[in-house]
């Protein structure tokens, strides 16, 4: 709160707690000393606290290094919902597939190139320019200029044309880690609840209250197995690109 008491997100503002707890503090560790946090939580909450500091452009050195799975989530949700500009240099590509939309790559001789999109779309353009300038040559500077145009304003709509990455949210692969516990809970309340309907069957008030606590827990058995079906369903998305990405490089 001595860095703000409301933060700006894409989603609205939201209180300095709200964001902790976004950032996996909850409410009971919010009131601990800072010397009883892990090292992991230390940099987590930094991280979070330079975040919070309202600023327009981030400027990130090797922003990935030391961050455990569930802290690099969260700074890649952030980053992708920031309203301002980011620079970062970074050798982590998943890191600028996720997160940036033009690359500076030093080349041969120390050239500074431009490309537009991630670090997926970087990979293809520098193959796409290498191989014309294989084929071409010296003896073709008209050409070369061409395909340099054509280059240029395909680049323009990358971001129309390229594929969409699909990637759990960092809540999405919690829940989707512990969705099939919560249905089998479900599942077992249900049960329970027949048992004890059929041992209460004389008691219409009894009867009732378990009637509706019944028709509670089917609703919430259907909601957690249509998203069961979601995220199943996006989870088998996920690996057929990874597997397709890997196969290309």
């Amino acid at each position: 709160r001595d860095v703000a008491e409301y933060i700006p997100t894409s989603e609205g503002t939201v209180s300095a707690s709200q964001m902790l707890e976004r950032f996996l503090f909850d409410g009971s560790m919010q009131y601990s000393l800072i010397r009883k946090l892990s090292g992991g939580e230390r940099r987590r909450l930094y991280l979070l606290r330079v975040l919070a500091m309202g600023a327009n452009v981030l400027l990130l050195d090797e922003p990935t290094n030391d961050l455990d799975i569930p802290t690099l989530t969260l700074l890649e949700e952030f980053l992708n919902g920031f309203g301002g500009i980011i620079i970062t240099v970074s050798h982590d590509r998943y890191f600028l597939d996720a997160v940036v939309d033009r690359i500076f790559a030093f080349e041969e001789n120390g050239k500074l190139q431009q490309y537009e999109g991630g670090y997926t779309e970087y990979l293809e353009a520098r193959q796409r320019r290498q191989t014309a300038e294989e084929s071409d040559g010296k003896g073709a500077p008209a050409r070369k200029k061409e395909d340099g145009e054509a280059e240029a304003a395909s680049s323009k709509d990358w971001k129309k044309n390229r594929p969409v990455k699909l990637k759990f949210t960092f809540r999405e692969q919690r829940e989707y880690e512990v969705i099939d516990d919560e249905i089998a809970q479900l599942e077992t309340k249900l049960a329970e609840i027949a048992q004890q309907m059929e041992e209460n069957a004389s008691s219409y008030t009894k009867l009732t209250e378990l009637t509706a606590e019944k028709e509670a827990v089917e609703a919430a058995l259907e909601e957690k197995m249509d998203r069961w079906v979601y995220l199943n369903d996006l989870a088998e998305q996920i690996a057929e690109q990874q597997t397709k990405t890997s196969q290309e490089f």
